[in-house]
């Protein structure tokens, strides 16, 4: 069986760099082996960091062959709605002769709620790619860039999700035996026969998983926002099902040499203290430096030298000149901060541009022009960092910060939500075990059991439908503004979608109850899912609503978080939300302090903005300048806030 790499961290610290350096390393020590660099996270960046165009084509599933390296190396970056439909197609008879078999609905009517696209489509798919490519044998070792992660705990977790499932699916399969038991006859093996192959299925991937197989390198970064979020990465590890053991920590982004550079000595003052902590945090994991050449590491061949420099700890030169640039220098002019001044504000963006920090100090800003108007920060990303920001304790209850009542924050539990929206409903379920219907006497017992047992299990994605009914909540509860803090890109706009998606599968539902709608059981059900639909369509028609909802992106000026925004702007134009402004942070606006290091990455930067003016025109453009401390409490907010600069257009 293939040995296992799952590349994890906190969104930004170059988990994608990292995990290309490897699988190339990897290949290039061993030439004979066969190396997969694999992607599941939904906003993929492989063929943007490995100069790559055609390496995600839609009528070609699966792995390509990186050409023109030393080694082996195949990629894939996961198309999570093909490989979701390419099980439902090898299973859907199977899971429909069950529900139809276990339940009172027939298959005609379940049968549109699998082509409905599901929450949790990316980390399931992700397994299911794994799985496939270890029952293949085509590789010897698997590198995985994996989502942001609270997302990549989700598929950690996922081999105990698939097992409760199918303990729910042997649940409702067993009516057949229970009949044939109770009144003589032959029960089906259809189902016997599909569970018993996934039974099989989910005990290769929790082997796959184990600590003999499979290995994690966790990637951050020294500053103290990605070290303290390292921290709860491991403690999240030790608590998960997850058996895999902590291969190394890669300390990126690490200035090695410093100079006269009074914001490089800055920096590498930083990175010595952050290896120190290191030190004393997990003194026995082997620790990596990843050094700061001042510019993006893009294509094969400068990925792999970055490899050498990792795992070998060679002395080479990664510096590279940027892309042909106008030689017309940029010029700066101060702005004044946006007012967000609608109900409900969206701030999006790839992991680690600085979401968090955007999002803050815009409702910090907001409470600060309005005192008349409450403002709260929520959280949907499930490794929230407002902790950080607002130095205080964020639960799932909404709590004052920065010593403002009217200034609230919360990070939502969705897995908590679910569960107590679980219970309500068994309890609902547990009055009564039988009725009339058309005179005949309609024993529910079997029926109750099997949604109990659905009830047990927590489904992947509830994040992005549980989040959703708490934004309902906030928004009915009448909190004046709220600011949402999104997960990065991908489950972003998963979440924006959910909305839509609720909506499809209610009525979905109600209709498959409609045959069924003497029995207290369906009336029940039914009843909840109306008036879930009704607060739902509310929030649709809320989030198209421009002049009360806005999203807000945020990128850094670079080339691969530059193509990512361009598909996240075009993906929350389809799904109808109207972006206000797009803010690039940690822009170098100082002047030229004569280091080669810093020069180099403000050319790198410069070559991104000329080409930002020309791609968002429509779009009012930002720039937060790079500050040399983390953004934390009400002071550095009011700095923070207090200075933003915009592109000075020639008249």
């Amino acid at each position: 069986m293939a040995k296992l790499t799952f590349v994890v961290g906190k969104g930004g610290v170059g988990k994608t760099t990292v995990s290309c350096a490897l699988a190339l390393h990897l290949a290039a020590r061993h030439p004979r082996q066969s190396t997969l660099l694999m992607s599941t996270d939904p906003a993929h960046s492989l063929a943007g960091m490995l100069e790559i165009k055609d390496l995600h084509i839609k009528d070609k599933a699966g792995p390509h062959r990186l050409a023109g390296i030393k080694g082996k190396v195949s990629v894939w970056q996961i198309d999570s709605d093909r490989e979701f439909k390419k099980f439902l197609e090898g299973n859907r008879e199977g899971i429909l002769d069950i529900v139809e078999n276990g339940t009172f609905f027939n298959r005609e009517e379940i049968a549109p709620l699998l082509d409905t696209t599901l929450p949790g489509m990316s980390e399931v798919a992700g397994l299911l790619a794994l799985r496939d490519m270890l029952e293949s044998g085509e590789h010897d070792r698997i590198v995985v860039d994996t989502a942001p992660f609270g997302h990549t705990l989700r598929l950690f977790e996922l081999p105990g999700h698939f097992q409760r499932f199918l303990n729910f699916l042997e649940v409702a399969s067993s009516r057949d035996d229970l009949l044939a038991r109770r009144f003589g006859g032959r029960a089906s093996s259809t189902a016997h026969g599909f569970l018993g192959k996934w039974q099989a299925t989910v005990r290769q991937v929790k082997d796959a998983f184990s600590a003999e197989q499979a290995e994690v390198l966790l990637v951050t970064s020294p500053e103290t926002f990605s070290l303290n979020e390292a921290v709860r990465c491991v403690d999240a590890l030790r608590e998960s099902a997850a058996e895999m053991h902590l291969g190394g920590i890669v300390l990126n982004r690490i200035v090695v040499s410093a100079g006269n550079c009074p914001r490089c000595r800055a920096r590498a003052l930083q990175g010595k203290k952050a290896v120190q902590f290191l030190k004393q945090k997990f003194p026995r994991v082997p620790r990596l430096i990843g050094p700061d050449p001042g510019n993006p590491l893009l294509g094969p061949r400068q990925l792999q030298r970055f490899g050498e420099t990792v795992f070998v700890g060679a002395r080479v030169n990664l510096a590279a000149p940027p892309p042909g640039t106008s030689k017309r220098k940029l010029k700066f002019a101060k702005t004044k901060w946006p007012a967000a001044k609608t109900r409900l504000s969206f701030t999006l963006g790839k992991g680690g541009v600085g979401k968090t920090t955007v999002t803050a100090a815009l409702a910090f800003h907001a409470r600060s022009l309005n005192k008349d108007v409450h403002v709260t920060v929520c959280s949907t990303d499930p490794a929230p960092s407002l902790d950080d920001i607002f130095q205080k304790e964020i639960g799932d209850q909404m709590v004052s910060v920065l010593g403002d009542a009217g200034l609230g924050a919360m990070e939502m539990d969705a897995v908590f939500e679910f569960r107590r929206w679980a219970a309500r409903i068994k309890q609902q379920l547990s009055a009564g075990t039988s009725m009339q219907s058309g005179g005949l006497h309609v024993d529910l017992t079997f029926e109750k059991e099997v949604f109990a047992a659905l009830m047990d299990v927590v489904p992947p994605g509830v994040d992005e439908v549980f989040a959703i009914f708490r934004i309902l909540d906030l928004l009915e509860a009448k909190h004046g503004s709220v600011f949402i803090d999104m997960a990065p890109t991908g489950h972003a706009l998963e979440l924006l979608r959910m909305p839509d998606r609720i909506l499809l599968w209610s009525r979905l539902l109600l209709k498959s109850l409609a045959a069924h709608r003497t029995l207290a059981l369906a009336q029940d059900v039914a009843v909840e899912l109306a008036g879930l639909g009704q607060r739902v369509r509310k929030l649709l028609e809320l989030m198209r609503d421009s002049k009360q909802s806005r999203a807000w992106a945020v990128m850094l000026p670079e080339p691969v978080p530059d193509r990512q925004t361009q598909r996240l702007l075009a993906a929350i134009k389809e799904i109808g939300v109207a972006v206000d402004s797009l803010f690039v942070n940690r822009v170098l606006l100082g002047p030229d302090s004569g280091c080669k290091t810093c020069r180099r990455a403000q050319n790198w930067q410069a070559a991104t903005l000329q080409s930002l003016q020309r791609k968002y025109g429509d779009h009012r453009l930002y720039l937060v300048r790079d500050f040399p401390a983390e953004i934390a409490g009400a002071a550095k907010l009011k700095k923070f806030t207090g200075e933003l600069w915009q592109i000075q257009t020639e008249k």
